[in-house]
């Protein structure tokens, strides 16, 4: 009899255990459910309202945004509700897009031009075949991040393991984050090594900016002023907001341009030749919206709700029966023109959201910048004036990629894709 009991007792608390797991999944699916019904009935008015009613004190404070100041030590409108720093933020920003020209652009196109290098893999073959090979993931990042850093500070120069480096950590450290902050109770405390490869990161970022906090209007204004101090300043107040969306929006971009083959190229020409110094095509700028529509770099937003601003532009009601589909010419009229009524205020395209919160970058500055940075990374990768020839692999790129599939939006998603592009003599 005792001897039954000792083999029941382990059992007993096995199967508790176990029971315990399924009650604790159970309510996290339904939780789930409930959200995603949520989500998927809510309607254009509904989320435009939600976006709109925004405020800065609402976004600061979400839990997120307490680990987000916390990990980065930020002073920023992203983690403050100070409606007079978010002001100057946007006036400062503003200020500096608007002297953006022409040749500011083709000075930010040649400092990529230039940096890309080291990152495309070139093969010559006997047979007088040359391929470049280049991951997507990472000449997208490592693309933005040069244009962020010359565009806004005028930096120039940063050696190619800097910038690998700080790139991958601010993702890193972005996705460690939001997966604390799935399963925190206490924002003000976080995990060390965390912690210290943040303040690594910041002070890296300190020694490239020694030179801009005292020669650029931006770097001065706010890094310096509005945020911190010349003796106490953190370059990620503004390098995590001018980088993480956009080049998200740049390597979406890239993939779905090159999801659709060497045999309809006329996407990857588009951009390719569309030169940096000059206002983008139409076309150009059509295929940016839809790669905004179709993957935005911010998919949700946490306000008094959850906003599905992803599901909002992949909703058949207002995108018609091909809005799963990548197809740019939706946002071009009769003419080849913009539509602009797709992309009005009021509209179900939001990819820098609405109100009060909306990007500073909504102007325009963001879309060109995708343009000019894929085109760059196409002029690179194709470098001759013949019709281009690729074919992109890797694990990632599985069987629904291929036959044209919505490609899957996440953080970590598809990162060991790489594309070959092929010449012959």
């Amino acid at each position: 009899m005792f001897e039954i009991y000792l083999l029941l007792t382990p059992l007993a608390g096995i199967l508790l255990t176990l029971l315990f797991t399924l009650m604790v999944n159970n309510r996290k699916s339904r939780t789930k459910t409930a959200d995603k019904e949520q989500r998927s009935g809510q309607t254009l008015e509904e989320t435009l309202s939600a976006l709109q009613d925004s405020t800065i004190a609402i976004r600061a404070s979400k839990a997120g945004a307490a680990t987000l100041k916390n990990l980065w030590r930020l002073n920023n409108p992203f983690v403050s509700d100070s409606a007079e720093l978010q002001q100057a933020y946007r006036r400062a920003l503003v200020k500096v897009f608007s002297r953006t020209n022409g040749d500011t652009w083709k000075g930010i196109a040649h400092s990529v031009a230039g940096s890309l290098e080291p990152l495309l893999h070139r093969r010559c073959s006997a047979d007088g075949s040359h391929t470049i090979t280049a991951n997507i993931r990472d000449v997208s990042r490592h693309a933005t991040l040069v244009a962020v850093f010359k565009g806004l500070f005028d930096i120039d120069n940063v050696p190619t393991e800097t910038l690998t480096y700080i790139g991958s950590e601010i993702h890193r450290l972005t996705v460690g984050k939001k997966q604390y902050d799935a399963g925190t109770t206490r924002p003000d405390y976080l995990p060390q090594d965390l912690q210290r490869s943040a303040d690594r990161l910041i002070d890296i970022l300190r020694g490239i900016f020694s030179e801009a906090k005292n020669t650029n209007e931006l770097a001065q204004t706010v890094l310096c002023s509005i945020s911190g101090t010349p003796d106490n300043f953190n370059p990620l107040n503004l390098v995590i907001p001018a980088f993480e969306a956009p080049w998200r929006g740049v390597y979406y971009t890239l993939l779905a341009v090159f999801q659709q083959g060497s045999k309809r190229p006329q996407d990857v020409l588009t951009l390719r030749n569309c030169s940096a110094h000059q206002q983008p095509s139409s076309a150009a700028l059509a295929i940016a919206y839809e790669s905004l529509r179709l993957y935005p770099p911010i998919r949700r937003v946490r306000r008094d709700g959850r906003v599905d601003i992803e599901a909002v532009q992949r909703d058949p009601s207002y995108w018609g029966s091909t809005a799963a589909k990548f197809d740019p010419s939706r946002f071009l009229d009769e003419n080849g023109e913009i539509n602009t009524t797709l992309i009005s205020p009021g509209s179900a395209w939001m990819p820098f959201a609405v109100g009060s919160m909306k990007c500073p970058s909504a102007g325009g500055y963001s879309a060109r910048m995708i343009v000019m940075l894929a085109g760059e990374v196409l002029r690179q990768l194709f470098p001759s004036e013949s019709t281009p020839q690729w074919y992109v692999d890797g694990p990632e790129w599985d069987l629904a990629a291929k036959n044209g599939q919505t490609l899957r939006a996440g953080r970590d998603e598809y990162a060991s894709v790489y594309v070959v592009s092929e010449s012959y003599k």
